[in-house]
């Protein structure tokens, strides 16, 4: 099918296709490959492995939710992904092996890379049983020839390392490069900073999908926990991730106008409680049922996409709080502003982290050694912009333009109070924010995390049979 699980079409539709569905934009498609070539030429040794040549390929489409740096550069240059498609960049051709719906689409492409940066695109068709063999030979001959027509003897071929071939296409292209003879070269540091910094329009598309995504907690999660607490029914952890992906899925459910065919979940929503807690995003929410008794804490985590672009925020919500989980959430959410607040153009990533740390060594010494390792990452259209991870070695300046998930917790705290089921419980904050020149914007601060707001009391007073919410969340907080 030409939808493809990751939110945005795959470009291997009908064959109307190049006329109507899958036109590319071709301003933008100019911009990026002009800005790509020149990010090339000036940090071609420190960040693209002295590369002559830069090879990606897309693997077939999948069911599961992924993130690869092959797709995110045909989405951030063409604005769909290709499926099974290998391009191949060099300093004066681009060679796109690829079937013939797609080579149709891309033909629209061919004068604008011409006329932007004087590079010739060439598409080799492959008909649907052929292994795509000859083409991928003739591709290594072009890569041979454009390194000697530069005086060089061998030929270094950049690729994303990490991704393994998937497929037959892929697993022979691999082979061929392999048996090459080329010097393969690591270029996902390339790819990662040429993603880092957003464009208005990205930025946009960002801005939408954290709407979305604090519309979906504050005006779905919240007053659902609310509702299933208050009237003390049992539900699952998986029965509410089943149900937030729907409203995500349909942003009319929590008055987004956003159309639904450009929006996608990051990954499926994340609700947990009852002293099981793991704080990544790969977590899972387990078949439990959601357990609210005294101290007891329920993390959610929920992240949606717009055209591709990805948000996030998480929530700690307590319930009859300990002191201590009070005192433990109260820390957390200055350590998480301290974190926010030093994510300023200029900074190094480094010292972002070692401000939450600061945090927590002076307001609560003992809880240093289950702060998360790291304070977040990157986000854009991969969900975790892995060059950009907020840790204590990580010593990348802060530039306008970068997007960050801030994402800091606190893992397995102990709590020795007898009201609670478990004795160790586990904390989670998270938002999304766009460096600007001046301020850094908290995309996600609709839903709001001040303790007075998250921290609910049910204990019945002896007059009252039915439990009372003292503390409602209440509005937007203010943005820092």
């Amino acid at each position: 099918s030409a939808d493809h699980r990751n939110g945005t079409q795959a470009a291997n539709g009908k064959a109307s296709a190049a006329g109507s569905a899958y036109s590319i934009d071709l301003n933008t498609f100019q911009t990026r490959l002009k800005a790509f070539y020149s990010h090339w030429d000036d940090r071609r040794t420190d960040l693209w492995g002295s590369s002559d040549a830069i090879a990606v390929a897309c693997p077939p489409p999948s069911e599961d939710l992924r993130y690869l740096k092959s797709t995110a550069l045909f989405l951030w240059l063409l604005g769909f992904e290709f499926p099974e498609t290998i391009m191949v960049f060099t300093k004066k051709q681009i060679h796109v092996l690829c079937s013939q719906k797609k080579a149709s689409i891309l033909e629209s492409v061919k004068k604008p890379a011409r006329e932007s940066v004087g590079v010739e695109i060439i598409l080799h068709v492959k008909p649907k049983n052929d292994d795509g063999a000859s083409s991928m030979d003739a591709i290594i001959r072009a890569i041979r020839a454009q390194s000697k027509s530069d005086g060089h003897d061998s030929s270094t071929v950049g690729h994303i390392a990490r991704e393994e071939p998937e497929g037959r296409l892929l697993d022979l292209w691999a082979e061929k490069l392999k048996n090459s003879k080329f010097r393969l070269s690591d270029v996902a540091n390339g790819f990662s900073a040429l993603f880092a910094a957003k464009s208005n329009e990205e930025i946009t598309y960002i801005k939408r999908a954290a709407y979305l995504t604090g519309s979906v907690m504050k005006n779905f999660v919240v007053t659902k926990l609310e509702n299933v607490i208050d009237e003390e029914k049992k539900i699952l952890h998986s029965t509410l991730m089943e149900e937030t992906e729907k409203v995500i899925l349909d942003p009319a459910k929590v008055n987004c106008k956003l159309k639904a065919d450009n929006v996608d979940i990051c990954y499926p929503p994340i609700f947990q409680s009852g002293g099981k807690f793991d704080l990544r995003p790969s977590a899972v929410s387990n078949d439990e049922a959601l357990y609210y008794d005294s101290a007891s804490v329920i993390i959610c985590a929920v992240g949606a996409r717009y055209k591709s672009y990805c948000s996030n925020i998480a929530r700690t919500f307590l319930i009859d709080a300990d002191p201590i989980q009070s005192k433990a959430y109260e820390v957390l959410l200055k350590a998480q502003e301290a974190v926010i607040g030093s994510l300023k153009p200029g900074n190094k990533l480094s010292a972002a982290y070692l401000a939450a740390v600061s945090v927590v060594e002076k307001d609560a010494p003992d809880m240093v050694s289950c702060l998360t390792k790291s304070a977040g990452t990157g986000i854009g259209i991969e969900f975790r912009e892995s060059g950009l991870n907020i840790n204590a070695k990580n010593d990348q300046i802060v530039k306008e333009g970068m997007v960050f998930n801030v994402s800091l917790g606190f893992q397995n705290l102990h709590c020795e109070n007898s009201k609670s089921k478990n004795k160790v419980f586990s904390l989670l904050l998270a938002d999304t924010i766009i460096i600007n020149k001046d301020k850094t914007d908290v995309v996600t601060s609709i839903g709001s995390k001040a303790l007075k707001d998250v921290a609910y009391s049910f204990n019945e007073d002896e007059e009252e049979e039915k439990p009372t919410s003292k503390a409602v969340p209440s509005g937007a907080e203010p943005l820092m």
